[in-house]
């Protein structure tokens, strides 16, 4: 009986650790903290928001019985520890679901740069299906603009 309730407050800790992004709020944090290029947040603000919403603690569930994790929906298949997969990235799959998105950006680079390796140079974010369905042939320009326009209330003005 003490079982149950101890997994109910196991969730709810986890859940607290969640955060959900505004969109120029997690493109500012890529630019502020991470010191990322306007080209490499514009495309990871895209995959973060149609893969997860932007939401750190983001599971889905695959057909394959694989599972992703995080704001940028990395799969244990391959890239984060589980009993199922490789673990290229060498961390913990739950690591991926931090508010903390310091390692969950350090494995979607990792998966990038090993895409790019076997796909070609300027394909690595083809590794994520919402890259290829909502992000490669739009003009993320535009999409960014609410962010990145001068006479906005962006946060941090190109």
């Amino acid at each position: 009986m003490r079982v149950l309730p101890l997994a109910l407050l196991g969730a709810l800790l986890a859940a607290s650790d969640a955060k959900v992004f505004g969109k120029c709020e997690f493109a500012e944090l890529l630019k502020r903290d991470y010191y990322l290029s306007n080209d490499d947040i514009k495309n990871w603000v895209c995959i973060a928001e149609f893969e997860s919403s932007f939401n750190t603690a983001a599971i889905n569930r695959n057909r394959n019985r694989s599972t992703d994790y995080g704001i940028f929906q990395i799969n244990n298949k391959y890239w984060c520890g589980s009993d199922y997969g490789k673990n290229v990235c060498k961390i913990p799959c739950s690591d991926l679901m931090s508010d903390d998105i310091t390692e969950a950006l350090r494995c979607a680079e990792t998966i990038r740069r090993d895409t790019e390796r076997f796909r070609g140079r300027g394909k690595g974010y083809s590794a994520w299906v919402a890259y290829n369905s909502k992000c490669k042939n739009r003009d993320l320009d535009q999409y960014m603009a609410e962010c990145w326009s001068h006479g906005s209330n962006s946060v941090f003005p190109f």
